[in-house]
């Protein structure tokens, strides 16, 4: 699969990404200025690694506050204060309706699909077809996925994947809620046999082995865009560092995490 066969091929964008921080560095501002970014989860590990090159490129400081689209929409209905919102798309036109952000300011940044994962050691099973999979969430004592009120994969899973499958009162019964981070830890601690999530959010768990997609006709692709925010204190630099992440290198970097460039 294209997105797991990705994880060990950023040593080859280091010179790309150095030209990229090199071009950044000496368009900086002379006064550092601090850039304040509420973010989805499915972006924590690709930022991780990109908002540290950003920050020695051009002396600005990046603050993210992380979480699910839901509790990320619920700060900017309290008007928590930002500079940068990172949402699926749909959440960023809703965040535009709502005057959150500035509008024609989106850049969609990266896309995920949703993943399946097991513990590392456990059978793998078949999830190559509707039937298969739903043998595999039938078979299994516990299902763990995000909270559908709060998470994209998890409402798409609750309310689309089970009532396809005919399995949604079974699976409810007996499913392990994430509400914050990863559902896959819920299969590392053994409270689970199988974790249904975004793979940027799965690949990065110690423990579990990602078994692959979930089928294609079951499939949902989101794609995570960046606007700015409409109060925003620094929107120039917020654009920058909107810039950086669409960069070639930075692309190379969301693929490694299990992303692909939109």
């Amino acid at each position: 699969m294209g997105a797991l066969s990705t994880r060990h091929r950023v040593g080859r964008a280091n010179v790309a990404r150095t030209l990229a921080a090199t071009a950044l560095l000496f368009a900086a501002p002379l006064l550092a200025v601090e850039i304040k970014v509420l973010s989805a989860g499915a972006l924590k590990q690709p930022l991780t690694e990109l908002i540290p090159q950003f920050e020695r490129a051009t002396n600005n400081k990046v603050t993210i506050i992380y979480g699910t689209a839901g509790a990320v929409r619920g700060m900017l209905e309290k008007s928590e204060a930002a500079d940068l919102v990172v949402l699926p798309a749909e959440g960023i036109v809703d965040a535009k309706q709502h005057g959150w952000v500035q509008p024609d300011s989106r850049t969609d940044l990266a896309t995920v699909a949703i993943g399946v994962a097991v513990k590392k050691g456990a059978t793998v099973p078949d999830i190559s077809t509707p039937d298969a999979l739903k043998r595999a969430l039938l078979d299994a004592k516990a299902v763990a996925y995000v909270d559908p009120t709060r998470g994209t994969s998890g409402r798409h899973f609750d309310t689309v994947v089970l009532p396809a499958l005919g399995i949604a009162s079974e699976v409810r019964a007996k499913a392990k809620l994430q509400t914050e981070g990863s559902a896959a830890e819920f299969v590392r601690r053994g409270e689970a046999d199988i974790a249904i999530q975004q793979l940027s959010e799965l690949l990065p768990v110690d423990g579990v082995t990602v078994v692959g997609l979930l089928p294609g006709s079951l499939q949902k692709i989101t794609t995570y865009s960046a606007a700015i925010a409409t109060r925003a204190a620094a929107s120039d630099a917020a654009r920058q560092l909107v810039t950086f992440l669409t960069t070639p290198a930075s692309k190379e970097v969301f693929k490694a995490k299990g992303m692909d460039a939109p």
